[in-house]
């Protein structure tokens, strides 16, 4: 069975920055290179990997930005997370989706649930986070990608761009 290709762009990665950042004048990028036991601890906590091994984590004016891509059903979703200088999400964007269903996770009302969410909270769908039927692939491959952020955030990233 072909897949009918649909591929939305809302925001190139310049356009996201700028919306993340604002005028703020020094951003820096941190790169976190996924070794062996950082793989091993995702795993263990059965949060998915990322799909490629190193992950740029952008970061200046009290914000911690990462772009990156989760898989959908069958193609990539790209979003970026924003969270602020406490740890918590200040808000998901969806950058570019590429599924012929389940686009509605793009939506204010859906994204809007993460807001405010730290590794403290479960995120669990169906509980904390609302379903959308017919994109249930797609809410659970961008929750978990927060979930899988906001660890990395606190485990291996917050220490490192003090």
């Amino acid at each position: 069975m072909l897949i009918p290709l649909i591929s939305e762009i809302y925001l190139t990665n310049d356009q996201a920055l700028k919306i993340a950042f604002g005028n703020c004048n020094s951003v820096n990028i941190f790169y976190l290179i996924l070794n062996k036991d950082i793989k091993n601890q995702l795993k263990s906590k059965k949060l998915p990997l990322p799909l490629n091994d190193t992950l740029k984590f952008f970061y200046g004016c009290n914000k911690v930005v990462l772009i990156d891509n989760v898989i959908g059903k069958h193609l990539p979703i790209t979003f970026m997370i924003v969270l602020n200088k406490d740890g918590k999400v200040d808000f998901v964007e969806i950058l570019a989706y590429r599924e012929p269903y389940g686009g509605e996770i793009k939506s204010k009302a859906f994204l809007s649930q993460f807001h405010n969410k730290s590794i403290n909270d479960s995120l669990r769908v169906n509980r904390e986070i609302k379903n959308i039927a017919g994109a249930t692939i797609s809410v659970n491959s961008i929750t978990y990608a927060v979930k899988r952020t906001l660890f990395l955030y606190e485990s291996y990233v917050k220490d490192k761009i003090k």
